[in-house]
């Protein structure tokens, strides 16, 4: 779980990127140009990986 948490993070930062260098190019949403920037989707993206994280994390706590 928290490999896929990291390669979710890894993804939706590379798009949210991305979705910067639109912003300041003036280039509409490519998957929908109704939708403002960053797109709603990396979003999603980002908060899936954010909450594995912690799922994970709390998972693999450690006692001493």
């Amino acid at each position: 779980m928290l490999a896929l948490s990291k390669v979710l993070l890894v993804i939706a930062g590379l798009f949210l990127i991305l979705d910067g260098i639109f912003i300041i190019a003036g280039i509409p949403n490519i998957v929908n140009p109704a939708w403002s920037l960053p797109c709603p989707l990396v979003l999603i993206l980002l908060g899936a990986g954010i909450v594995l994280f912690i799922l994970s994390g709390t998972h693999h706590k450690h006692t001493t």
